[in-house]
């Protein structure tokens, strides 16, 4: 426990002893008149006298309930043995158990919770990404007289409803209706294109992937990584989501962006010449645009189902906004910086990523608890985590549980790593929540089920927090005069 909190935790107590002990001395050996004294009235009510612990209900409240949640923090540390691993428990800005809180561990896609976080802070809730389409050419009853650009804005959830459909559970899920894009351009009047629909990622380089092991690309963990994407550049899925190795990538994002919405144009009667890629020319003309959700929303979809492709491309925007290159190496980069200045100790820390797919990532407990505290639990931000038994990754967690719809947290798996963090607040007092943090790393088969199931039981066991003697309990009783 660090110095500041341990005096924080306890420094009030010790001065309120203090204070008595003082007072007590003071008393017997001042000089007294004996005639000045007043009887004692034996009949009088007991009275809380004025220096008592008593007068600090929540001092006196604090060390009860906190030792309440040992045991589950106990458990889970236990469980970890063999294992790096780390965990932090906080609440009422106490540190009520920490472990190994200042090791740099491997984070999986608790990552996502600094990419986040750090897009939040740069763009803010209500940033959009505006995708356009313009036209090289004359425009003559309808009929254009050249190429039609499909120009990315480096919208991550830019889909068709197809692809939207194949989720079971959409709360939270939110996109950019492609279909919108073709409808708005059938009302510009668009009939016929003579020339080609080409697809313009310029927005960002062209690197598809992260510094990922090449298991993770085979697993298509995230599509190809583009300014332009249609279906998180996916061609092809299962009707119903089953796992991402199911999908079939796109080799060339921006043309099979252009290629998609050519096939809803011509659906809508629109006469397409070709597909392919380019740059638009700075004379082409606007056409018609979509407008993607505010970040807040973003963010949501990113942090409540976990998903890579949307973190990655997050980190592009914040390389291209603060150093005005669209990479990943600029937005991590960028990602640390705006974490130091909102005052996030990231010491030990290897940001090389957005989605925690690099297993060079290295993040401490420490730094996500502060994080945590510094978005607080009241603020947008907890709110576009998953949540138990209510909404994405945590979906099937906790239901019908003590902490179903209590806990916001950000979960994280690869192979030898597992991670969660956020926070769990009371069902039964308004106001009181508990932050925490745990990782675990292992060898790459070394993370199992066991350690796993360690982490329910733990969660729901915060959500007890603050089990104990209630202030009520602990308030002083109104002060009686003595004497008649």
């Amino acid at each position: 426990m660090g110095t500041t909190k341990f005096l924080r935790r306890w420094l009030p107590l010790v001065i309120l002893v203090v204070i008595a002990i003082a007072a007590w001395q003071t008393a017997r050996l001042s000089d007294t008149d004996d005639a000045a004294i007043t009887p004692i009235d034996y009949e009088a009510d007991i009275s809380t006298p004025l220096i008592s612990a008593r007068r600090v209900p929540e001092t006196l409240r604090a060390p009860v309930i906190d030792a309440n949640l040992a045991p589950s923090i106990d458990t889970i540390v236990d469980g970890s043995s063999g294992f790096a691993a780390c965990v932090t428990v906080e609440a009422d800005d106490r540190v009520i158990g920490e472990v190994a809180a200042q090791v740099p561990l491997v984070p999986a896609s608790n990552q996502k919770l600094l990419s986040t976080y750090a897009a939040l802070i740069q763009f803010g809730p209500d940033h959009r990404f505006t995708t356009t389409v313009r036209a090289d050419g004359i425009i003559t009853d309808g009929v254009l007289d050249g190429d039609l650009y499909f120009v990315g804005g480096g919208d991550p959830f830019l889909s068709t409803d197809a692809w939207r459909n194949q989720f079971e559970e959409r709360s939270g899920r939110f996109h950019t209706r492609l279909e919108d894009l073709a409808d708005a351009i059938v009302d510009a009047g668009i009939t016929q294109i003579n020339g080609s629909l080409l697809g313009d990622e310029s927005l960002f380089d062209d690197i598809r992937v992260g510094p990922w092991a090449q298991r993770l690309i085979d697993q298509r963990q995230s599509g190809p990584l583009s300014a332009l994407t249609v279906n998180e550049s996916h061609t092809a899925w299962p009707e119903v989501f089953t796992s991402s190795s199911s999908r079939s990538i796109a080799d060339d994002p921006p043309t099979n962006a252009a290629a998609v919405l050519a096939s809803l144009l011509t659906e809508r009667g629109v006469s397409v010449g070709g597909v392919g890629s380019g740059v638009a020319p700075v004379t082409a003309t606007l056409v018609a645009e979509v407008v993607s959700p505010a970040m807040l929303e973003v963010i949501t979809h990113v942090n409540s189902y976990s998903n890579n492709y949307g973190a990655e491309i997050l980190v592009k925007h914040i390389g291209l906004a603060t150093s005005g290159v669209g990479s990943t190496r600029a937005g991590a980069d960028a990602m640390l910086d705006i974490l130091t200045r909102q005052g996030i100790d990231t010491t030990g820390a290897v940001l090389d990523d957005g989605s925690g797919l690099a297993e060079t990532d290295r993040v401490t407990c420490r730094l996500l608890s502060d994080l945590l505290d510094v978005a607080g639990p009241e603020s947008d931000f907890a709110q576009t985590l998953s949540i138990g038994g209510e909404r994405g990754s945590l979906f099937r967690r906790h239901d019908g549980t003590i902490a179903d719809g209590q806990v916001f947290a950000k979960t994280g798996t690869l192979n030898g790593v597992t991670a969660l963090s956020g926070y769990v607040y009371s069902p039964s007092e308004d106001g009181f929540f508990v932050t925490f943090t745990y990782i675990a790393n292992g060898e790459l088969a070394g993370i199992n089920e066991e350690l796993r199931s360690y982490q329910e039981p733990f969660v729901e066991e915060l959500a007890t927090y603050p089990e104990g003697p209630t202030i009520d309990d602990l308030d002083p009783s109104p002060v009686v005069p003595d004497g008649p």
